[in-house]
């Protein structure tokens, strides 16, 4: 791809259901409100459910596009996927676009219901289980696009630990740290793109597309809300150096919509450019075992 922003007007979603998790705010609150002015339908998920609402409200009053349904789903907690898997399959007859966009950095250690770290469950486990709810409705409506928002962040650390994946270890039995929570979301961004590459394979020759995400650096988004004491100052003191969301959400956009992508699957994008994953990303090995571990814990076949 070229470095020019790609053009995106005049693209026509009418009569494409577009499912975006994680919507309530930031770049999937962004991307969901140009795909209502595409015309799209819109599913949007979040767990903050008051600020949810409030986006799909705000959403229809600024597209005029009055079909926005908002669903409070915590994209941790399985349970929630599940419910909100069925949701969807009773009531939309097709899937063209799910983007992934879910997640946070939070340096408090937390368990899902299910026992897994909420980094990993969030933004690995959840989405996973949610491409697998709804793999034959994406089949069904193909083509069909499905966007996994990862970040660079999955080059940044030592990979995955297949005896830790809860990250126990990780936090030494503190309550807060920032560099656990750091790693923790490392590895989950790290699974989102070891995901994207098994499942392209997985989705060959079905009229499926996948394709993972990274929005830039340093976003100004609400992720880093969860910061705590130092860490807490910096964002607040350097947010106005970080880089426009409306920028980055293009991607998100662009990969859900454009003609300039249809067909092309299994790759890593970044401003709407092509760009390589770690090396990590690409050992086959890994990804067996994960795919492996990933099946196991959400208990669906190998």
């Amino acid at each position: 791809m070229t470095a020019h922003t790609p053009r995106m007007d005049n693209i026509d979603m009418a009569g494409k259901v577009c499912v975006v998790t994680g919507a309530a705010s930031g770049m999937g609150r962004i991307a969901a409100r140009e795909l209502a002015v595409m015309g799209a339908t819109l599913i949007l998920c979040d767990r903050e459910v008051e600020e949810g609402a409030q986006a799909r409200d705000d959403i229809i009053a600024l597209s005029g596009n009055a079909k926005v349904d908002f669903v409070p789903c915590d994209m941790g907690d399985l349970d929630h996927v599940r419910r909100f898997a069925g949701h969807i399959l009773s009531t939309y007859n097709r899937v063209d676009v799910l983007i992934n966009n879910a997640g946070l950095t939070d340096p408090e250690y937390k368990l899902t219901p299910q026992g897994q770290e909420q980094h990993f469950a969030i933004m690995h486990l959840g989405h996973y289980l949610l491409i697998h709810l709804l793999k034959e409705r994406l089949m069904e409506s193909a083509p069909a696009r499905i966007i996994q928002i990862s970040s660079d962040a999955h080059k940044t650390g030592p990979g995955l630990d297949f005896d830790d994946l809860a990250s126990k270890t990780v936090w030494k039995g503190r309550r807060y740290a920032h560099g656990a929570a750091f790693k923790a979301y490392h590895r989950a961004k790290l699974a989102m793109v070891l995901a994207t590459y098994h499942l392209a394979e997985q989705f060959k020759d079905t009229g499926v597309t996948i394709n993972a995400v990274s929005p830039g650096y340093f976003i100004a988004t609400n992720i880093y809300r969860h910061m705590r004491g130092v860490m807490k100052l910096g964002t607040q003191i350097f947010r106005p150096f970080f880089m426009d969301p409306e920028r980055s959400a293009q991607t998100y956009v662009f990969l859900a919509s454009s003609p300039d992508v249809e067909g092309i699957t299994g790759k890593y994008w970044e401003y709407c450019k092509e760009k390589d994953t770690s090396p990590l990303s690409h050992d086959p090995d890994l990804r067996k075992k994960l795919i492996a571990e990933t099946h196991r814990l959400l208990g669906l076949p190998v």
